[in-house]
């Protein structure tokens, strides 16, 4: 695949040893040319905002965090639901959670906005499962 069609990664998690771990399973499994973590969810919404409206960004896979003390992922989806469809069309979510909670997984597999449910940690098997088209040869 052609390294202009391959998506983008944002990561939006509290925990900067989870941001860490993300960036690093990201770089080594798939074949992307960018990921940027946010430990501050309201940073990583003023970051999808202001990049995404410009319409130049590309295609870009946000992992989100469920339970973070600032905002939840809950919240972040409910801010993300009032961005322009132009911006909401550039980005596919997927949380990324320790939670195994049924409601959790229910809730989030209900929402539109959400693309799939990843459980932490996250590994370079659950990376090639759920995103088997980008995958390093």
């Amino acid at each position: 695949m052609e390294q202009e069609l391959l998506p983008d990664f944002l990561v939006i998690d509290d925990d900067p040893i989870n941001n860490m771990i993300c960036n690093r399973m990201i770089q080594l499994s798939l074949a992307v040319s960018s990921v940027q973590t946010f430990t501050d969810p309201g940073e990583g919404l003023a970051h999808i905002q202001v990049k995404y409206a410009a319409g130049k960004a590309k295609k870009t896979i946000l992992f989100l965090d469920i339970n973070m003390p600032s905002m939840t992922g809950w919240e972040v989806l409910d801010k993300f639901s009032g961005f322009a469809s132009e911006v909401q069309d550039k980005v596919k979510i997927f949380m990324l959670s320790s939670s195994v909670d049924p409601h959790d997984i229910e809730r989030a597999s209900s929402n539109t906005l959400v693309a799939g449910y990843i459980t932490k940690s996250l590994s370079q098997a659950k990376l090639h499962s759920t995103f088997s088209d980008y995958v390093r040869n």
